[in-house]
């Protein structure tokens, strides 16, 4: 078969046959064959543009991103996912005035100080901003070098409304000017997946973003600081999904709260991952061993299978050798580290696990720090195997839901 005679087939394929012969070819030999004629063009856009990342301070930096859809604006409806490796405050914003009718993700993930623009500048580029159709997936990250959040304005806002988002994850972000939205505002009534990584926020922001969906899922909100108001008014903010709520991440590492009154979850009946220090959780009535058992009935999910205790941390007794010499800190390769326990922390591990029947029935897990070098461990493992639980190491990743239902 000639050459002529090769491509005249190879165009007369379906579409779909086409597209399943190239995706074996690297993305230079489907950029080369994209440049051999109009028809070859069609064929492969929808695979080189599918999914689009660019990288800061290059010839393919947002800015540029933008120019390039301008000159071709038949890209625009073939792609599909964004990576931008940078937050430009102009380039993002001319980005998301373009409407990409299908869509789907886009994270954007920026390392240093972003650039400053004037308040009327951005007002004016954010009136541009369109909602995309398709999206449901999105993850905004402006990662500075003091760790500090990135004051957001209320007209920034437009930036997150998009209708069908099923999933946001904001870290290092603060929207508490959110707040002055109206209540309906994002209109985020498919969203399952919430997650907020070291945000500042006031608390009328934070139900702007939660409380328009029933079907919330997975909830993560992590602070390594004190938290922007009382952790009693989480689960109020949270109670639109009381029913849908199955994952609550509370990676809250400050170990004083601010009321010390707790957090009730008993209307949370699907809840069935929990990660929360305790005392943010029980207050400090937790440490009067007397006071568990209504305690762990009035704040505990009742469904609650797998409980991860943060904040709960061993204190170290001794490093030691083989030879039983004794030496301070982490223990280096060959070197065994004795833990034990706070006792309230003891306490209420002990509890849960011996009266789990008559307290949390469904309890499947109890995760802690470093229980992989506690002493207190020998009695507590021989109970949870007696009770059916199992005692852990307390880990960063979160269960899939399908293998939490199926506990």
């Amino acid at each position: 078969m000639s050459p002529t005679d090769s491509h005249a087939y190879f165009f007369s394929l379906p579409l779909e046959i086409q597209w399943w012969i190239l995706r074996y070819l690297g993305v230079c030999d489907q950029a080369s064959f994209h440049q051999t004629c109009r028809r070859a063009q069609d064929i492969v856009e929808p695979l080189l543009y599918k999914k689009i990342a660019t990288k800061v301070n290059t010839q393919n930096n947002t800015a540029n991103l933008v120019e390039f859809l301008h000159k071709r604006p038949q890209i625009v409806s073939v792609v599909r996912f964004l990576v931008l490796d940078e937050f430009h405050p102009v380039a993002y914003r001319e980005l998301m005035a373009i409407e990409f009718p299908h869509l789907e993700s886009i994270i954007v993930q920026h390392d240093g100080m972003p650039l400053q623009i004037g308040d009327e500048y951005r007002r004016t580029l954010n009136q541009r901003v369109k909602e995309q159709p398709r999206l449901t997936n999105m993850t905004f990250s402006i990662e500075r070098d003091n760790w500090t959040a990135v004051k957001l304005e209320e007209d920034d806002a437009v930036l997150f409304q998009h209708r069908r988002l099923r999933r946001l994850r904001m870290s290092y972000i603060d929207f508490s000017a959110f707040g002055q939205l109206d209540v309906d505002y994002f209109g985020h009534i498919a969203l399952k997946g919430l997650f907020l990584e070291l945000c500042w926020y006031t608390h009328e922001a934070l139900e702007r973003l939660a409380s328009p969906t029933t079907k919330l899922q997975n909830v993560l909100i992590g602070h390594n600081d004190q938290l922007p108001f009382s952790e009693r008014l989480y689960p109020d903010i949270l109670a639109p999904a009381q029913e849908s709520l199955r994952i609550l991440d509370l990676t809250w590492r400050w170990k004083i709260p601010l009321e010390d009154q707790g957090m009730d979850f008993t209307k949370f009946p699907n809840l069935h991952f929990l990660r929360v220090p305790p005392i943010y959780l029980l207050g400090s009535n937790y440490m009067d061993g007397s006071a568990l058992p209504d305690l762990i009935r009035t704040k505990f999910p009742p469904n609650l299978k797998m409980l991860l205790l943060e904040n709960i941390v061993p204190r170290s007794i001794r490093v030691m050798n083989e030879r039983g010499i004794v030496f301070p800190g982490y223990p280096p390769p060959g070197y065994t580290l004795e833990l034990t326990l706070m006792p309230r922390d003891y306490q209420l591990i002990r509890f849960l696990i011996a009266e789990k029947q008559h307290v949390l029935p469904r309890l499947k897990y109890v995760l802690v720090y470093y229980t992989e070098f506690m002493q207190d461990a020998t009695d507590l493992y021989m109970l949870a195997k007696e009770n059916g639980i199992a005692l852990g190491p307390l880990t960063a990743t979160n269960p899939f839901l399908d293998w939490l239902d199926e506990l």
